[in-house]
């Protein structure tokens, strides 16, 4: 049987949020180890869903992020920092807090992030603005040395058409001569990625297969999916598009441009 569905950018990520909540490994973290949900939006649907608690700004869930004008950082002054979870209960830590959890994490622990793009590859791309590569930049290497498990929440809205190993190096803040929005970096990781595919597949049994992206009037960013398998899951799965549709798109406030020394070509305060 065959379904026919859209999701917005923000249903997507609300789909992916369900899934990686309800993952084996995440569950069994929750109660016997530590979860690091490191700042993004999609990671901030994931945070809900984990803790069933409603996180009322998921734009503000955010360091950096990607608005109609370029890259930008969020305001500091009133966003969220990292969320860390060890058997249950709930810690805030700024990234330069983290390695004190992170050098005891280890396989049986989850560390969650976002990605700005992933590839076709099995590779993500995070963009790198703040000081030292930021969150990502500050705790790959206890990721990497002590085997900690790796989650990449992010919807196909970010995959891109190339090897991001191949273009990472074009990246740069002082690489690019000069840029419409706060000029960055990237990062490559590997991890556990879960798009919509995964994350239907996880939680009803289909398979996802993407067939168009794209829309207006509300539908940007949009994905437009075939959902195949028995009726019993084509069934469950109507329903649980249905249960999402409706999820409100994502707003953000970002650094006024005279706060912001980064190489932009909206201030004037340029590195």
């Amino acid at each position: 049987m065959h379904l026919q569905v859209s999701l917005t950018p923000s249903e997507g990520k609300r789909l992916i949020g369900m899934s990686v909540a309800q993952m084996e490994a995440v569950q069994h973290a929750m109660e016997n180890g530590t979860i690091i949900i490191a700042t993004s939006t999609t990671t901030a649907y994931v945070l809900e869903e984990l803790l069933g608690k409603e996180i009322t700004d998921k734009g503000m869930f955010t360091a950096g992020v990607i608005t109609a004008r370029g890259c930008c950082i969020t305001n500091p002054d009133r966003r969220y920092i990292h969320q860390v979870i060890q058997e249950g209960q709930v810690t805030e830590m700024k990234t330069s807090e983290l390695h004190k959890v992170l050098a005891d994490m280890g396989p049986d622990d989850i560390f969650v992030k976002g990605a700005n793009a992933i590839d076709p590859f099995g590779q993500a791309g995070i963009l790198l603005g703040g000081t030292g590569g930021g969150t990502i930049g500050r705790a790959w290497g206890y990721i990497t040395a002590n085997g900690i498990t790796t989650i990449i929440a992010a919807g196909l809205e970010k995959l891109v058409p190339i090897s991001l190993a191949d273009v990472v190096q074009k990246t740069g803040k002082r690489t690019v001569d000069r840029s419409l929005g706060m000029a960055v970096g990237m990062m490559v990781v590997s991890g556990n990625i879960i798009t919509e595919m995964e994350a239907f597949k996880m939680l009803t049994g289909v398979d996802a297969i993407p067939i168009s992206g794209g829309g207006i009037d509300g539908g940007e960013g949009s994905k437009t999916f075939v959902l195949e398998g028995p009726e019993e899951n084509i069934k469950a799965s109507y329903d649980l598009v249905c249960s999402i549709k409706g999820e409100p798109a994502l707003k953000t406030r970002v650094q006024s441009c005279d706060k912001c020394g980064a190489k932009c070509e909206y201030n004037t305060n340029k590195e």
